[in-house]
């Protein structure tokens, strides 16, 4: 077979390369191991109707304009504002923590007394890491920075990072926890800064077939690249898999965090308070999810069934996030050096760069590809 375009795996950056590329009237061949599109953010309805995303929950933010005007070409958006809580000593709280969460936590004049001291050192609606929370506390001697920051520290972080990552969080790459800042406000949205905050109306998969929808555009479900590669010629392959897998592990294995996705259905109304808790601290799940939330307008919202979905990290299923350590990042060095030396094979996304990113850098990046 020859195919000027191969794209391994059908994740969200390469549907974007795939339509781009059809516009230009050129074909593409997808090889995707799964038996669906859209990697991990593939979303089905289940027997009661129940929009599921199979894997975790998934939630478009973005501030970047090109973004988000390129995916309105394919679908409309509904309006959603994404909160968390963390059960935290009994009590669910919101993060990233904020004021309210303070207020939640303690007395009243020792939480008026922690935000004191912190509009001491920064503005109102600024945002810290608990990193930086923590140096600045050591740094500025003050007792009450010292106490909120070791008990965001402890109760918030440190246990979550030990449980999802099997790492102490004193290991672990320090952007990783700037993910989740401190946030000094009473806002609890879990993306404050973001102008855009939506749930596709035709939903996620549904999104993605309008993507793909060209003739130009083949997909093969349920086959391993390896397995065929041999029988094709390309003359461009855009590859989005682990990229020590792609060679053969030469320098070693790179680690990557594996979970879990328990889904549990109960003959009830409402299973939790919120769309998503986490568990940082008690229990062996990271995080429960709970789908019918996500579209409160549905139908299916009122009926007397639900769905959770409980995160089991380290339990091996699915490589889901790069574990960034100075050791694998030494490793994917070399990996890297290997690859630019490949003119007619690209590496993209998350296990291919072996670097967290959010949906919207994927597509921007993928967008921003010469073609």
């Amino acid at each position: 077979m020859k195919i000027k375009n191969l794209i391994i795996w059908a994740w969200i950056s390469w549907i974007v390369i795939a339509q781009r590329l059809a516009e230009k009237w050129e074909e593409v061949l997808i090889i995707e191991k799964r038996n669906h599109i859209w990697w991990n953010c593939y979303d089905y309805f289940d027997k009661n109707w129940i929009l599921i995303h199979k894997y975790w929950p998934h939630i478009f933010h973005t501030d970047i304009e090109e973004v988000w005007h390129y995916l309105n070409k394919f679908t409309e958006f509904t309006n959603f504002q994404h909160k968390v809580l963390a059960s935290v000593d009994s009590n669910l709280i919101p993060v990233p923590f904020n004021f309210n969460s303070i207020q939640k936590t303690f007395p009243k004049e020792l939480a008026k007394n922690i935000e004191s001291s912190l509009l001491k050192f920064y503005e109102y609606w600024s945002k810290v890491s608990i990193t930086e929370l923590r140096e600045k506390a050591k740094k500025e001697e003050n007792k009450d920075l010292k106490f909120i920051a070791d008990y965001i520290y402890e109760k918030v972080f440190k246990n979550y990072t030990v449980k999802q990552w099997w790492i102490s969080a004193n290991d672990i790459n320090d952007n990783i926890l700037k993910r989740v800042p401190v946030v000094m406000s009473k806002d609890n949205r879990y993306f404050p800064n973001n102008k855009y905050q939506w749930m596709p109306v035709n939903w996620y998969t549904n999104m993605m077939n309008e993507m793909i929808s060209s003739k130009l555009i083949k997909v093969i479900l349920n086959a391993d690249y390896k397995d065929l590669i041999k029988e094709i010629k390309f003359d461009k392959m855009f590859f989005t898999g682990p990229i020590d897998e792609y060679f053969e592990y030469k320098y070693g294995k790179l680690d990557y965090r594996k979970t879990l996705y328990k889904l549990e259905e109960y003959d009830k109304n409402s299973f939790q308070e919120n769309i998503v808790i986490n568990y940082p601290n008690d229990y062996e799940y990271t995080r429960i999810t709970e789908f019918k939330k996500f579209y409160p307008n549905s139908p299916t919202f009122w009926i007397n069934k639900t769905v959770i979905c409980k995160e089991l990290p380290w339990v091996w299923n699915i490589d889901a996030y790069p574990v960034e350590t100075s050791n694998n990042l030494e490793i994917l060095e070399m990996y890297q050096k290997d690859a630019s030396k490949l003119d007619n094979i690209c590496f993209l996304w998350r296990l291919a760069n072996y670097k967290y990113m959010d949906m919207d850098k994927t597509i921007k990046n993928a967008l921003d590809i010469k073609l």
